[in-house]
């Protein structure tokens, strides 16, 4: 029951961070600085995340005393730095550069960066079950952004840069803060690790000059902050409570699917046979994890 729950919330987090990125990239359009707006969503987020925990009579005490303990601190701090911020920063970066569908691509390359750590540091190869769902996720995603054709996907240098990033910061982002949900409730974790992570980018969101808001502009802005930063990442990291590492990784395939499906309805973009074919596969995985989630019942 535990292990469907995990699947279900780390499905809805990618879906959630696909959907944001859509939006994102309108943003960017108008023009919007991708400094800015992970800037400010991160901050927004992070503070309204604090404030609910803050309040609620369960969760008041442990909200400051995460930093008491100086392991906790630690992870903290390296979660934020490490994990939140690169991850976040980098990958509304190369969307900026390239596109939605792109930057997801790319960052769903941190799967393969998760079997080298744990190979080399931690000798934690994945099983059967989750090579395969890898490989269909990894396989769906590229037929998904080439339609099969794979020398289109022609990328700028710093797309490709900030995209790599954005995966080995997702790497991190999925591995510190394992040890701090045993101790913390999630809502915690991931309002620190946002407010943290916004405070480099802090300068630019109070300094930089903004485009003219209107109301398409101001609607993805909330929506981008609430739905694509507060309950995106409440729910791939509650995920981490139920799931391993590489399986939530492995789910992210969601976030490219939903974008692509997001850009065609919005945008009223065609899909080809081999793009299809790449959704089959990625949406076969959750199948596939649910039938492995009965086996071990």
């Amino acid at each position: 029951m535990k292990r469907k729950q995990g699947l279900i919330l780390a499905i809805l987090g990618a879906s959630f961070w696909g959907l944001s990125g859509v939006s994102s990239q309108f943003l960017f359009k108008q023009p919007f600085s991708p400094i800015w707006l992970v800037g400010m969503r991160l901050f927004v987020a992070g503070l309204l995340m604090l404030l609910f925990a803050a309040s609620q009579p369960q969760l008041k005490a442990q909200t400051f005393k995460i930093w008491q303990s100086s392991s906790s601190r630690k992870q903290l701090l390296l979660f934020s730095f490490l994990g939140f911020l690169p991850a976040q920063l980098a990958f509304f970066l190369t969307i900026g550069y390239s596109n939605v569908a792109t930057a997801a691509a790319l960052q769903f390359l941190n799967p393969l960066f998760t079997i080298i750590y744990c190979t080399l540091k931690k000798q934690c190869l994945p099983n059967r079950i989750e090579m395969i769902t890898i490989g269909l996720s990894l396989g769906g995603t590229l037929l998904l952004v080439t339609n099969g054709n794979f020398g289109s996907l022609s990328l700028a240098p710093l797309a490709l840069f900030c995209g790599i990033v954005s995966a080995i910061g997702a790497v991190f982002y999925s591995l510190l803060p394992q040890k701090l949900l045993n101790d913390y409730d999630a809502t915690i974790v991931v309002g620190w690790g946002m407010f943290l992570g916004s405070l480099p980018l802090l300068p630019v969101v109070f300094l930089i000059a903004l485009p003219a808001f209107s109301v398409p502009i101001i609607i993805n802005i909330v929506f981008v902050v609430l739905v694509g930063t507060l309950l995106a990442s409440l729910a791939y990291i509650k995920s981490l409570a139920f799931l391993p590492a590489a399986t939530t990784q492995m789910l992210g395939s969601f976030e490219p699917l939903t974008a692509t499906l997001a850009c065609m309805l919005v945008l009223q973009d065609k899909l080809g046979g081999f793009e299809i074919l790449g959704m089959v596969l990625i949406v076969s995985v959750v199948f596939i994890q649910f039938g492995f989630s009965k086996l071990q019942a």
